[in-house]
């Protein structure tokens, strides 16, 4: 008897949807007893012998062919290939340490992605077209949330090279403490400390690179980081126009390429076919991270980023020509210097809400003005925000256009003028780096009232996707005992398998809500309309016609030789 993939993915999904623990015992369970005559036939399965049901060897049986099944597909995503039955010594650890094949190490963990984006778009692709493009653009809000594993033995790389020293000069075998059993588990920061963000193949302690903060204050957890991008409305936040479905997601070692998984998340949401438009983000991304790893990849793949600051730093920068860079935009030298460090004042409460907000708002009319297109070289004109023909500020030391529009505007005060005057206060334009922009714009202003709208609603959007996936929720992907096969690639193939029921569940409380406010509304569902081409003409490609379907004949003669 030969279980074949097919059926142990069909089996996954069926006990997802019915909440049930995605157990190699449960599955047995599923394909033994509770399947279908018919449902055997698709999944090609055999039909059990009747008088050996709950017979022991029979049971067995059905579990081994099951559960090698099962194996045979985490064997061809595995990045880590190695015995997860038993514990390891350290010795031991640092042989599969030293020996890792970091290049099949990439190349399997591809194969996983793949695995989720597939199964994440085809539960895209069960909403309507209308609900599919109820908006052109896409707007994602990611963030990444803790997964348990069911081992909780974890070792660093700072203490790895001492225990395994002492444990090969150890003569008693019987006194050795046993090590970790998956060496992708690590230390997730729940509370009181910050999260690391190395670079994939780095090598570097888990201790070492968080030495400032204490021990003492800060809770870990052992398991694993699932990163999840979620779609959600820039144009009309808070409405109810598609459902909140997860578009991509990836599950990885905690504290290591953060920002790329995240790049993974938003490169597989793109395969829906929807353009990119704003990726909502809370401070450990955009706000954190090098522009190299998160920013310019995001900006490449077509997203604008929009987050908010840590209040740790000032955002503000000299740039060329006399300019400044502040938050995410350039402004003249001449901006005052309470408009300019707003940002902070409002993080650490120097200021409160409404001022925060009037300054932000005064603060735009000194924005640079763009003279056109970014050039083959990636270099930006931009010039003074009291030059063109449309002015925003006036400025005692530039001459205004005469056909510039008679309207009220800020005024540059004397004092703010910088003593010695740099090029964007003398020459027409000064070219900028296009990149150096890109990695500090948003794609709303920070502060104003348009960004905290969408900002909270993303934010309390992905936010009520992680309760509902984790303990307590639809999917409850967050208790281990309900996955006990070990490993990150058994863990994300069933990470997978509940994150696809997830949005399944969600596009079909979405469609009975619609129909419940109908109903409670008195409107009557009407038929959709055929369509002119299906309604009065034969359609001969397809045998059909509006009253009756045309046999199709298939002459038996040969055809005629091809002169």
């Amino acid at each position: 008897m030969i279980v074949h993939d097919l059926a142990v993915l069909t089996g996954l999904l069926l006990l997802a949807g019915e909440k049930k623990p995605l157990l190699i015992t449960e599955l047995r369970e599923l394909f033994q007893h509770r399947l279908t005559p018919e449902s055997r036939v698709l999944l090609d399965l055999p039909t059990p012998s009747v008088s050996f049901v709950g017979h022991l060897a029979e049971e067995k049986r059905w579990y081994n062919n099951t559960y090698n099944a099962f194996h045979r597909i985490v064997d061809c995503m595995n990045p880590y290939p190695y015995d997860m039955r038993y514990a390891k010594t350290h010795v031991e650890i640092k042989h599969l340490v030293d020996n890792h094949d970091a290049v099949r190490e990439k190349k399997f963990t591809a194969r996983l992605d793949e695995f989720t984006e597939r199964f994440l778009l085809m539960s895209f692709n069960q909403q309507s077209r209308k609900m599919r493009r109820a908006h052109r653009k896409m707007s994602l809000s990611i963030d990444q949330t803790f997964i348990a594993s069911p081992t909780t033995k974890v070792y660093t790389r700072k203490t790895l090279n001492a225990l395994a020293a002492q444990e090969a000069a150890q003569n008693d075998q019987g006194k050795l403490s046993p090590g970790a059993v998956d060496l992708a588990n690590n230390y997730y920061v729940k509370s009181g400390g910050t999260r690391g963000n190395d670079r994939p193949g780095t090598v570097i302690a888990f201790d070492a690179k968080n030495a400032n903060r204490e021990k003492k204050t800060t809770e870990f957890q052992q398991g694993y980081a699932l990163t999840i991008a979620v779609r959600v409305d820039h144009e009309k936040p808070g409405s109810n126009r598609f459902p909140h479905l997860i578009l991509g997601a990836t599950l990885a070692t905690p504290n290591k390429g953060v920002s790329e998984e995240a790049i993974k998340v938003l490169t597989s949401a793109k395969k829906t076919g929807l353009k990119p438009a704003l990726v909502d983000t809370d401070k450990e991304y955009f706000a954190h991270a090098l522009s190299d790893r998160l920013h310019t990849p995001a900006i490449n793949l077509g997203y604008i980023p929009s987050t908010d600051y840590r209040k740790d730093r000032e955002y503000r920068e000299d740039a060329p020509g006399g300019a400044l860079y502040v938050n995410d935009g350039l402004f003249c030298p001449a901006t005052p210097k309470p408009m300019l460090t707003a940002t902070p004042d409002y993080l650490n409460n120097r200021i409160d809400k409404a001022t925060f907000q009037a300054r932000v708002h005064a603060r735009l009319p000194y924005r640079l003005i763009r003279k056109e297109k970014p050039d083959a070289r990636g270099k930006v004109p931009m010039m003074c925000p009291a030059l063109g023909a449309s002015p925003t500020v006036v400025c005692p030391i530039r001459e205004m256009m005469k056909k510039a529009a008679k309207k009220s505007r800020p005024e540059v005060d004397h004092n703010d003028i910088p003593t010695k005057l740099d090029d964007i206060c003398k020459q027409h334009s000064v070219s900028f780096e296009h990149a150096e922009i890109q990695k500090r714009s948003q794609g709303l202003v920070h502060g104003t009232e348009e960004w905290e709208t969408f900002h909270h609603y993303a934010r309390n959007g992905i936010e009520s996707v992680n309760a509902q996936i984790k303990t307590g929720g639809t999917a409850d992907i967050q208790t281990a005992s309900r996955r006990r096969t070990r490993g990150i690639a058994a863990a994300s193939i069933f990470s997978a398998f509940l994150l696809t029921q997830h949005n399944l569940t969600r596009i079909t409380d979405f469609i009975r809500e619609i129909l419940d406010a109908k109903k409670r509304s008195g409107q009557r569902g009407t038929p959709a309309k055929r369509r002119s081409r299906d309604a009065n003409w034969t359609n001969a490609y397809t045998a059909t016609s509006p009253s009756l379907q045309i046999p199709i004949i298939i002459s038996s003669a040969p055809p005629p030789l091809l002169t």
